[in-house]
């Protein structure tokens, strides 16, 4: 029961009523778009809890991000009450002028205006640092015009239980001020709620104050706290800053103050169990519903325990649709709800789009008092998702294949999740050595370059069974024992967003080959020459293998094989002679040289033929075979001697000619021909001169006698007198060059008769 007049006993209602039209205004936030009026309450939450640091930066971000927003006259306002409960009263007037001159139609103006005047009329020591009143046991004062009335008054002492009240809104224009201050206020603050301490002693009923019905759910200070008595100081004049009110008057003779009925929290959420199911990236809303069974009124938070991935937020369902209307403001918490009254509400949350066919979330629905956060109720909650779940199988028709031969793979798809697969994509990547032939369906897209088919499926039904064919060449170059195998890739939009299909494979056999090439054209060669015929040998087969050597000539005598390991046609003391190769990977390729001997009797211009021949160490059956021809050049040089007659005169001059030819195939260089006279005869001149004249012998040197060519020596002698008649004369020539390898030949000396 209450002590005092009537109008003490409703001014905590007419105080609800205050705080709620300063919250809100003339504009509701359901306005206002979700973000910026879940942003606004982040701030204005702060603010309610003392957090002012927080109230400021998050209102400020609200008036940054929306500077064009429903909400930034409320966001000023309360900017301007956390600047002011900050003792930062410089921004904080900045704050509500800003107000009134963007906002001269705001219903937050007058309420800006009597802010103004309260912090100017504030001297400048009080505006730098408000402080609290100290607790005092004497009748309670009129709160000053600057009191705040956005939060709940501190309570001294519960009162009993009175019947609640619940006048009809006054008009906003008759709320001219702040609700009124209960007694045994501890500080100017009043938005913090004050904790419950033990019960204090009982006290005569005289020093029982009354309190007024709290907008919000207070905790209620120690009663011990609230009801100790101030000490008494004589001469102690009431603080200026609340003026004393009339003391309450005393409880009628005989009735006696023994109990103060408490304050219980309690609450009921009803639905919201249960299993909830939806599309795997779709949105889905649980509805349930919230009564207060507490004995006050009471707000209650919104709580949910799914991951931030669900995107989980609460909106009011006042008509109890599940449905969420379009730019409808989330909620944090339940409106402010009597004692038996509901309030409906949805949770609305969206599934990862990455969540797999039958994948359940629990979590939970967790509504706590404000009043008494120890009171709660926890609704056990699962998400289930429903999506598809692409399957596919591969198919080969055959498992062993050689070069050149031909194969097909099938992939046969299926959807064993419970939705429809709605634009998936099925990616079939082949190795490099398979040639794409044909693709059934057609496909939607081929790269040969990176070697896949890509097929584009409108959509899956779970009772569908499609399936694909690839048809191929296995190319020539495939390697022995390799594996051709294929992978396909699933992609879906939602679900199981790529499921990976790997095919059997078809091994390929190992198949020899082997390539042995030489120069076409012909070789020339010299006598006496140590000819190296170049050879390459590539191992043409699928596989590693090694090659029989044989060689042969019909030059006569050996033909040596010798590996080229730095390809320079010439042999090098570090490379050997070879009889089989080293192993050869496929493809790979090995120079050799065909080492022989030229005879020196080799005649001129004669074809012979050298032979290379490998074969297969893996099968003997493969073997390649080839030859170089080489051809004998030499150049022959002869002398011949030719006079008009053959008879000398004693005495008398005669000449005879030395006609030297080459007959060779190859010029002659450096051509010495020598003449040798006998006694009987006695040199006179010669055209050309001879080079050199040593007694009887005569010498000529030709610089080069190209083949087919002619040089002609004309040389005359004069008889000896006294020679007898019929004396045989025999001279002798003899010519000696070189060829173009610089080799010295020589013919045999010969003697003529003039």
């Amino acid at each position: 029961m209450f002590y005092g007049s009537s109008n003490r006993a409703v001014l905590p209602v007419v105080a609800a009523f205050a705080c709620a039209f300063l919250l809100f205004g003339a504009l509701s936030l359901a306005d206002a778009q979700t973000d910026e009026a879940t942003l606004f309450t982040e701030g204005y939450q702060a603010y309610l809890k003392g957090d002012t640091d927080k109230a400021v930066e998050t209102l400020n971000d609200v008036l940054k991000q929306y500077p064009n927003g429903r909400v930034n006259d409320l966001s000023l306002y309360w900017l301007g009450k956390s600047y002011q409960k900050a003792g930062r009263t410089p921004e904080a007037l900045a704050a509500f002028r800003e107000l009134k001159t963007k906002f001269p139609q705001s219903s937050m103006v007058g309420h800006a205006s009597r802010q103004i005047a309260a912090l100017e009329k504030k001297g400048p020591a009080e505006q730098a640092a408000p402080t609290p009143e100290p607790k005092v046991a004497r009748p309670p004062v009129e709160p000053p015009a600057e009191l705040k009335p956005e939060a709940p008054p501190k309570v001294a002492a519960k009162p009993e239980p009175v019947p609640p009240v619940k006048p009809e809104a006054p008009p906003r224009e008759a709320i001219k001020a702040p609700a009124e201050q209960p007694p045994a206020v501890k500080s100017e603050k009043p938005e913090a709620s004050p904790k419950v301490a033990a019960k204090p002693e009982p006290k005569a009923p005289a020093e029982l104050k009354p309190t007024a019905k709290p907008e919000t759910a207070p905790k209620v200070a120690t009663r011990k706290e609230a009801l100790k008595p101030a000490p008494a100081k004589p001469g102690r004049v009431p603080s200026s800053k609340a003026p004393a009110r009339p003391p309450l008057s005393a409880p009628p003779a005989g009735e006696s103050v023994f109990l103060v009925v408490e304050r219980v929290a309690g609450l009921d959420v009803a639905d919201g169990a249960g299993r909830y199911v939806a599309i795997a990236g779709d949105s889905i809303t649980v509805p349930f519903g919230v009564t207060n069974r507490g004995n006050a009124e009471d707000a209650f938070l919104l709580i949910s325990t799914l991951p931030p991935s669900y995107q989980a937020v609460f909106f009011q369902d006042p008509d109890g649709s599940g449905k969420v209307r379009a730019g409808e403001p989330s909620v944090t918490e339940t409106p402010r709800l009597g004692t038996g009254d509901r309030a409906r509400f949805m949770l609305r949350a969206r599934l990862p789009v990455e969540m797999s066919d039958g994948a359940a979330q629990p979590f939970e629905i967790k509504v706590s008092s404000k009043s008494d956060p120890a009171v709660s109720h926890t609704v056990p909650t699962t998400l289930v998702a429903s999506a598809p779940a692409l399957r596919g199988t591969f198919a080969l028709d055959r498992v062993k294949v050689k070069p050149g031969d031909a194969v097909s793979y099938t992939l046969s798809l299926s959807n064993v999740g419970s939705a429809d697969a709605r634009s998936a994509r099925v990616v079939v990547s082949y190795p490099g050595t398979l040639r794409l032939t044909q693709a059934t369906p057609s496909a939607s897209s081929v790269d040969p370059q990176v070697h896949t088919v890509t097929w584009d499926l409108a959509r899956l039904a779970p009772s569908d069974r499609p399936a694909v064919r690839l048809d191929f060449r296995v190319s020539e170059d495939a390697l022995a024992d390799q594996d051709l195998g294929l992978r396909a890739i699933l992609q879906s939009a939602v679900g199981e967003q790529t499921v990976s299909v790997v095919s059997s494979v078809a091994k390929v056999e190992a198949v020899a080959g082997v390539r042995v090439t030489g120069a076409e054209a012909f070789r020339t060669v010299f006598p006496r020459e140590t000819v190296l015929l170049p050879f390459t040998l590539r191992n043409t087969g699928n596989g590693a293998d090694r090659f029989v050597l044989k060689s042969q000539s019909d030059l006569g005598g050996g033909v040596t094989v010798i590996e080229d390991r730095n390809r320079d046609g010439v042999r090098q003391q570090d490379e050997p002679v070879v009889e089989m190769t080293r192993l050869l990977n496929p493809q790979e390729e090995i120079a050799l040289l065909a080492e022989l001997a030229v005879p020196s009797d080799a005649p001129d211009a004669k074809r012979h033929s050298i032979r290379l021949a490998a074969t297969s160490e893996r099968s003997r059956s493969v073997a390649a075979e080839t030859g170089r021809l080489v051809v004998i050049a030499r150049p022959v040089v002869a002398v011949a001697t030719q006079m008009a007659a053959k008879e000398g005169i004693p005495g008398k001059v005669f000449s005879y000619q030395l006609v030297a030819t080459n007959t060779g195939t190859s010029p002659a260089r450096r051509v010495l021909v020598s003449e040798s006279l006998p006694p009987e005869l006695e040199f006179v001149d010669a055209q050309p001169k001879p080079g050199q004249v040593e007694g009887q012998r005569l010498a000529w040197e030709i610089a080069d006698l190209g083949s087919g060519q002619q040089e002609i020596l004309t040389v005359g002698v004069r008889v000896k007198k006294g020679i007898a008649a019929g004396t045989p004369v025999r001279k002798s020539t003899m010519v000696r060059y070189r060829d173009m390898k610089d080799q010295v030949y020589e013919s045999s000396p010969g003697r003529d008769g003039p």
